[in-house]
């Protein structure tokens, strides 16, 4: 039959465990090796493991007509196996004549900004899908923690992706314009591929788990969650797969939470003690307009009067809309934590100047400010929906692996570190206090950063 037929053509395309899993994926489909594979078969194996829009816009693709008039009825391995190679091994150009097919545009046709956005809405939810039943999935801990997906949240996420495009959804995109986007978003290419070679070797049988290359750059292991009854996540899962994109690959394989207003209560002093020294962070914010808003860190928060922080450092917003703010390069206010000083803002600031920040969160927890212009982030707005926010409820979740300290020869972290250091959270109520540390140049020597 038509999988026989074309063994041969595909020997060269694909190696051999993939003629396996795709041969046993086409006799599946079709019923039987004896059976023809139509569309409707097709779409109806297919929905039971991805969202049925897909499985319908991708047999568009597969059964396109060979002759005007004569619908096709039936294809060959070859054909059958055409988008999980367009996904593995396909260049940008093919990708996007394989979306066009698939939504039924001519090469001269114009998608409109409405389909890219159904087409990538299906590619999101089929993967969070995919990840659900998968098994060691990571996407289980953030289910059991209640990170849940809602469809606002998966809407938002496609037009979040589609931001580098018009504005106005309505408007139709060239292929020059799509196939630019194509190029300019590795995330949207990530998750496609990984719901096509999911769904193409689980339908053939194959034992293969999620790559760990895209398993890190896609989902985040969970790590130290919280064990507390009143935990309710701020955000939920498409806002994690949105964020952690964003963040240069090494930091995106784990996420480690460190504070909830909820949880530890709305102490400026608890929320430092529980995040200083732990490596970059990611700010989670919502406001009492139920607007939710951060920023990431890239390098570990220590008390200091003057701006810490690199270029990779961020500035998002996730409800009602999904946008990122990376660095203009103009200056380097990224990071600001100060306390007790009285010729100087007490607080936690990111972007901006003095007064005037793009994130601020105040030393006398529950107030912050979110000001209409920040030249340290590009295409910047304000994240808020007033520029002076009050904090509804605020996390704080490091990224990557827990950064180790340099230390002299000999002795544990526990025995080379001063008692000046073992409650950060005392020390940072005793500065806003503001108590002087009278014993901060009392430290042992070797000890001194």
């Amino acid at each position: 039959m038509g999988n026989t037929s074309s063994k041969k053509e595909s020997d060269n395309v694909y190696t051999n465990e993939e003629l396996r899993f795709l041969e046993t994926a086409y006799r599946n489909a079709s019923g039987g090796a004896l059976e023809k594979l139509t569309s409707d078969r097709l779409v109806e194996a297919w929905s039971q493991t991805i969202e049925r829009s897909l499985a319908e816009a991708t047999a568009q693709y597969l059964f396109i007509p060979t002759k005007p008039g004569q619908p096709c009825i039936n294809i060959p391995l070859k054909k059958f196996g055409e988008p999980y190679y367009i996904m593995e091994r396909g260049s940008i150009e093919m990708k996007m004549q394989m979306m066009l097919s698939s939504l039924q545009c001519s090469p001269n046709d114009s998608l409109s900004s409405k389909q890219l956005e159904q087409y990538i809405h299906s590619i999101i939810k089929s993967y969070v899908h995919l990840e659900s039943t998968l098994k060691g999935s990571n996407i289980k801990d953030w289910q059991e923690l209640g990170f849940i997906t809602t469809e606002r949240s998966l809407c938002s996420f496609a037009k979040g992706l589609m931001r580098s495009l018009s504005k106005d959804l309505e408007h139709t995109l060239h292929n020059e314009a799509l196939e630019r986007w194509l190029h300019v978003t590795p995330q949207f290419l990530q998750l496609w591929r990984e719901v096509f070679v999911q769904l193409y070797t689980r339908h053939g049988g194959s034992k293969r788990t999620i790559i760990k290359e895209m398993e890190i750059s896609i989902l985040p292991q969970l790590c130290d969650a919280p064990h507390n009854s009143h935990y309710r996540p701020i955000i939920e899962l498409p806002h994690v797969l949105y964020i952690n994109a964003q963040l240069p690959r090494e930091m995106r394989h784990k996420w480690r939470f460190l504070f909830s207003s909820k949880i530890h209560g709305e102490s400026f002093s608890t929320m430092l003690g529980k995040m200083i020294d732990k490596g970059p962070t990611l700010f989670f914010i919502e406001d009492e307009d139920q607007y939710i808003f951060g920023g990431y860190a890239p390098e570990s928060w220590a008390l200091k009067p003057q701006f810490t922080g690199n270029d990779t450092s961020l500035l998002y917003t996730l409800s009602p809309a999904m946008r990122c703010f990376t660095s203009t390069g103009y200056n380097d206010h990224y990071q600001y934590l100060n306390l007790n000083q009285q010729t100087m803002p007490n607080g936690l600031g990111m972007g901006g100047q003095f007064e005037f920040w793009g994130l601020w969160l105040d030393c006398m927890f529950g107030e912050g400010q979110s000001v209409e212009s920040c030249t340290t982030y590009a295409d910047y707005v304000q994240l808020s929906k007033r520029k002076q926010f009050k904090i509804r409820n605020l996390e704080v979740w490091a990224v990557g692996d827990l950064p180790v300290k340099d230390d002299d020869e000999g002795g544990s972290d526990d025995q080379k570190r001063s008692v000046l250091d073992t409650n950060l959270e005392d020390r940072a109520m005793l500065e806003i206090a503001g108590k002087q540390m009278h014993s901060d140049g009392l430290r042992e020597p070797g000890m001194d950063d």
